[in-house]
């Protein structure tokens, strides 16, 4: 239950990620923006709107899903669709979340107050470019080294805790001239590798 574990699993990183998979971890948040900035530019929208629908959509949902759930709302939008026209995979208030953040269309301090949730706001800032620690329930496990699955209610994590785990993965990451969110990423990609998650 430390920073030790975060350590521990990026030592593991380096010495069993290939590198090219290593690298990509590493880059993988300036990788989801330039997916957002594709999107963005394609229909015609600003990218922090476009990384909104994302962020609200990623509970549950595999990236790749997400890429195409975030772009078939937002043109379904655009086009003038209703929201019920398209389908994504992750929960219904998510995907009304992220309809709304389309239908109001409000600045970027707009967007994160009504992402809300401490972990999908992490995770749009990440995108964006903002080095504000993504802690989801694989993050949680790295830092205390147990394996609990992702609906265990061990894995919900109150603001206190949510704050703490964020300044000990910044923390490790400075010890390796790193960005939080790059050591998050490397450890979240080794541990499902250990794991085969």
């Amino acid at each position: 239950m430390s920073k030790h574990n975060i350590r521990k699993m990026f030592k593991y990183a380096q010495e069993n990620l290939p590198w090219d998979e290593f690298m990509d971890a590493k880059h993988w948040y300036d990788e989801a923006q330039d997916e957002a900035k594709a999107i963005a530019e394609k229909l015609d929208m600003p990218v922090y709107i476009v990384v909104g629908v994302m962020a609200a959509l990623s509970p549950n949902n595999k990236w790749e899903r997400n890429l195409v759930n975030a772009y078939e709302l937002c043109k379904a939008f655009q086009d003038g669709h209703g929201m019920d026209s398209v389908k994504v995979s992750t929960y219904h208030k998510m995907k009304e979340k992220a309809w709304g953040i389309l239908t109001e269309f409000g600045e970027y301090d707009r967007v994160v107050e009504q992402l809300k949730g401490q972990k999908i706001v992490a995770f749009f800032r990440n995108i964006m470019g903002e080095d504000d620690i993504t802690i989801d329930g694989h993050a949680r496990n790295i830092y205390y080294n147990e394996k609990v699955g992702l609906t265990d209610a061990k894995t919900s994590i109150g603001k206190k805790e949510y704050v703490k785990l964020q300044k000990e993965y910044l923390t490790v990451a400075k010890e390796y001239d790193m960005l939080g969110r790059q050591m998050q990423a490397i450890t979240w990609v080794a541990w499902k590798k250990k794991h085969n998650i």
